[in-house]
């Protein structure tokens, strides 16, 4: 399963490059608010790539680390999305499309969790490894001003985890009590509420 599922991703990304053509009509910038206010560093850049059609790319990292319990809290991901836009709207100086879009996307990226357990005599675990994930996002983006936009969407689609199971803490905290476990999900894997930024008006 865990090498279909590779070969899927690999398949969505190359697709979604083959798509893309070298003219490059208007790019945004754009960062993804709830993120932010978080605490969550996190950058987006979407291109057109030809009529109704976009490329959208995110990066966000959680960079937590609390030393007091040894708690850590670090995610690294990415994702590439292939918009359509299904009844754009086009403002005359502005190449980038508005208006709801749908399309697949792929995503990956690396963590490093481990929370302390609310009951003392329990022991407290951190999980680390990686993950990917691919399925559909939709969203709609709404019409600020010639230079600036609101960008809401959701993706839903399924979700490979492995990882490697420590204690949290302790003269174990190193020493894997378990390795290459694997999580399967399907339901949603991301949200967003971004501001945009044009490039070209």
């Amino acid at each position: 399963m865990k090498h279909y599922f590779k070969c899927i991703f690999t398949a969505a990304i190359l697709l979604m490059f083959f798509c893309y053509t070298p003219v490059v009509k208007s790019q945004a910038l754009k960062t993804n608010i709830p993120f932010i206010l978080t605490g969550n560093p996190n950058f987006g850049i979407e291109w057109t790539v030809g009529r109704q059609l976009t490329i959208n790319t995110d990066i966000m990292w959680m960079p937590y680390l609390f030393k007091k319990n040894e708690e850590v809290f670090r995610v690294l991901v990415g994702s590439l999305d292939f918009r359509y836009y299904l009844n754009p709207k086009y403002y005359y100086t502005n190449d980038l499309w508005d208006g709801f879009y749908v399309g697949p996307y792929a995503m990956a990226g690396n963590f490093n969790i481990g929370l302390k357990n609310k009951d003392e005599e329990k022991t407290s675990y951190r999980r680390k490894g990686w993950g990917m994930s691919a399925g559909v996002t939709a969203g709609y983006k709404f019409y600020l001003s010639s230079r600036f936009r609101i960008d809401v969407n959701i993706g839903v689609g399924y979700a490979l985890l492995e990882y490697d199971k420590y204690q949290l803490g302790g003269e174990y905290a190193n020493f894997a009590e378990e390795i290459k476990k694997t999580k399967n999900y399907v339901g949603p894997t991301k949200i967003g509420v971004s501001f945009v930024y044009n490039i070209f008006r």
